[in-house]
């Protein structure tokens, strides 16, 4: 990563919320560590969009590319975080980071143990896409 000042940050999910996420960051001059539980980053960009839409799909991965070859983004991938994986919230919560920043997908409601995540007021990704489809 960049040796400069500025806050350091962990986005948990590699999809286009998280791809958005670290380009905004690192834009604003956040050192990003981007953590996938898949290999290869973009989510549902990447593996939901039929294979008769290349363009779109074309289009995503230069764009998210553009994001990844930023210097003050580390992308990991198969790195799943969660209450049973080999990485837990806990654990990233005594890292060291400024910020964490969960965008961990839409193909399902998914809890990772955070305190205030079944709060009235939270909306997970899921619900979203539900509603404006």
């Amino acid at each position: 990563m960049v040796d400069e000042p500025g806050h350091v940050v962990a986005v948990v999910g590699a999809g286009p919320a998280g791809l958005f996420a670290t380009r905004a960051l690192a834009a604003a001059g956040c050192r990003v560590l981007l953590l996938n539980r898949d290999i290869k980053p973009g989510g549902l960009a990447e593996y939901g969009i039929f294979l008769d839409k290349y363009k779109m799909k074309g289009g995503l991965r230069r764009q998210f590319q553009k994001f990844l070859s930023d210097p003050r983004v580390t992308y990991l991938g198969h790195v799943p975080v969660g209450p049973d994986g080999p990485l837990t919230v806990t654990q990233l919560q005594t890292f060291g980071f400024d910020a964490l920043v969960f965008a961990i997908g839409a193909q399902g409601t998914k809890y990772l143990g955070v305190e205030g995540e079944r709060l009235p007021g939270v909306y997970h990704a899921k619900d979203l896409v539900y509603h404006y489809n």
